[in-house]
């Protein structure tokens, strides 16, 4: 696979487990086989950029920085329901 391939594969890839996490839940199946794929995905783009002598390890830091952050996000969207509501009516 072409790295500009596997680029739009890992977005894609990357979009649909963030919408299954939001819709299905981080620990449903679906979403967690999709994490593997996607972690898959990420390993052979670092395969594919080592082979080529240009590591970019940076890219994929940022890319685990991008996923957890995503999920992190995704983790405390239901908390943020429990927050108590902030008004400046009585301030």
């Amino acid at each position: 696979m072409r790295k500009v391939d596997l680029e739009e594969a890992i977005n894609e890839k990357r979009t649909e487990m963030i919408e299954l996490g939001m819709a299905k839940g981080l620990s449903s199946e679906e979403t967690v086989v999709c994490s593997q794929e996607l972690d898959r995905l990420l390993n052979e783009y670092r395969r594919l950029t080592v082979k080529q002598g240009r590591s970019k390890t940076t890219l994929f830091q940022d890319d685990f920085l991008t996923i957890y952050e995503n999920l992190f996000s995704i983790i405390m969207r239901p908390y943020e329901l429990f927050l108590p509501y902030k008004s400046n009516r009585f301030s």
